[in-house]
């Protein structure tokens, strides 16, 4: 097999990032934007040893769960990868993805709940980041096409609201107005990087990126967002290295500093560098059911890491004793400590600055410790009530896509916890890290949630007991 050759294919299975799996001479052939039972011509684009990669010529025959995609740049632009197939059989297919990370890195067949669906299937994101662009010598924004840095001009994203649409226009509008340049990677040359744009309940943070020290056109911005008539922020970030790392900063120049919101009864403040999940509805399902989990554990204290400017923090503070939550970035660290203040939880919160890959296990070892002094001679240093303490405790865990570090699954096997929660975006890594929990932990829960809409993405909760 050959790149450029032209097969006819039967699509057999679904491959771990939604794609249809066809075989042919005893390799395995991946076609995007397709579904089983589909019979297409494709063209072979990537060839391996033991598999190949091709493009849909031409649909042959189509599947049941097949549908027109609603946005005229599908499989154009690199978000969405599922709005060819109904809703009801994408989240088949991201159930089944979950099973198969489980069976391919833990090694074991496991029951997956059905996937917990999203309120709106579309406009449901309440967060865009679009790279700017000229085209034809105007300012233009966009996606990249998936894996590629090269630019598709977008009108309309259909995983954003109205809102959206009447930023990026008056962004535009004043952008061209003042012919102003944007960023070229090759030559390090032009201004405008990015645009971020962020809705918290009736209020939108706008952040312009630049590569430069300085920004001139504040009061021009300002004023014609202004006319928009929705309460925003704005910020600039200054962004002058070689990378691809959309900002480091970012300075109010505009509006409030600090955006208010509550997320499940928890006053919030977010700037443009917090992280927040971007479909509000599945995240506080998601978080309605640490919260009970924990609740139900008796856990009186919790280790809540990867913890990020202290939302869920706040919230398990309602349902424990103690909680520690443990952040890397320093600012965010700070916002959690305002958070716990304002929410009146700062006697029973304690933020940590460091990776959790070194805080965890210090921090499991000294509460370990503590509870053995308290099961062993009836005493205690935490602010706690020892006659409500366990033989153990809780850890939450809320890992970027690549997983956990070892050195937080091992100390979690020391110090034992009476229960992991684990909450994460790639069931490949997530199914990894349970594998090497599982010598000492059970699954209890597995528990998906489409907080991507029409992408391949799953968001999954697993609950680890201790055996």
């Amino acid at each position: 097999m050959q790149k450029g050759d032209v097969l006819e294919l039967t699509i057999e299975s679904v491959g771990m990032d939604g794609e249809g799996v066809a075989k042919q001479d005893g390799m395995v052939i991946f076609v995007p934007f397709t579904l089983v039972g589909e019979v297409v011509k494709c063209e072979v684009t990537f060839v391996k040893k033991s598999f190949a990669k091709a493009k849909v010529i031409k649909l042959i025959k189509g599947a049941e769960d097949r549908v027109q995609p609603l946005c005229p740049h599908f499989r154009k632009c690199g978000g969405c990868d599922m709005q060819h197939i109904t809703y009801l059989k994408q989240l088949d297919i991201k159930r089944e993805n979950v099973k198969n990370c489980f069976k391919k890195y833990a090694g074991e067949q496991v029951q997956v709940n059905d996937v917990i669906p999203s309120d709106n299937v579309f406009y449901y994101r309440n967060k865009a980041q679009f790279p700017l662009f000229e085209k034809d010598g105007k300012v233009c924004l966009g996606f990249y096409k998936e894996k590629t840095h090269e630019f598709v001009k977008i009108d309309k994203c259909y995983l954003l609201s109205d809102w959206c649409d009447k930023f990026t226009q008056s962004f535009l509008k004043v952008a061209n107005e003042l012919k102003l340049s944007c960023y070229n990677e090759k030559t390090h040359n032009g201004l405008l990087r990015h645009l971020v744009l962020r809705k918290l309940n009736d209020v939108v943070s706008v952040t312009i990126v630049v590569n430069s020290k300085k920004f001139n056109h504040t009061d021009k911005f300002v004023k014609e967002l202004s006319k928009i008539g929705i309460k925003f922020s704005f910020y600039v970030s200054h962004n002058t290295d070689k990378t691809n790392l959309i900002m480091s900063n970012a300075y109010n120049l505009y509006g409030d500093k600090n955006i208010k919101t509550d997320i499940l009864g928890i006053t919030t403040f977010v700037n443009p560098m917090s992280f927040m999940q971007i479909n509000d509805y599945i995240r506080d399902k998601i978080y309605t059911k640490v919260s009970e989990l924990v609740g139900d554990s008796n856990s009186k204290i919790v280790i809540d890491a990867y913890s990020g400017v202290g939302v869920l923090t706040n919230i398990l503070a309602q349902c424990a004793d103690k909680v520690y939550g443990i952040e890397i970035v320093p600012q965010a660290v700070q916002n959690a400590d305002r958070l716990a203040k304002i929410n009146g939880n700062q006697n029973k919160i304690v933020n940590i600055c460091g990776d959790s890959a070194v805080e965890l296990p210090k921090l499991a070892e000294k509460i370990r410790g503590e509870l053995m002094n308290v099961q062993n001679n009836g005493q205690t240093t935490l602010s706690v009530n020892s006659k409500q303490l366990n033989d153990s405790f809780t850890v939450v865990l809320d890992p970027p896509r690549k997983g956990c570090d070892i050195q937080v699954l091992e100390s979690l096997l020391k110090a034992q916890p009476n229960k992991i929660i684990y909450i994460s975006c790639n069931p490949a890594t997530l199914a990894r890290d349970v594998a090497i929990l599982k010598q000492n932990y059970q699954l209890s829960l597995i528990q998906p949630y489409d907080m991507f809409p029409q992408t391949s993405h799953i968001e999954t909760l697993v609950c680890l007991d201790r055996k």
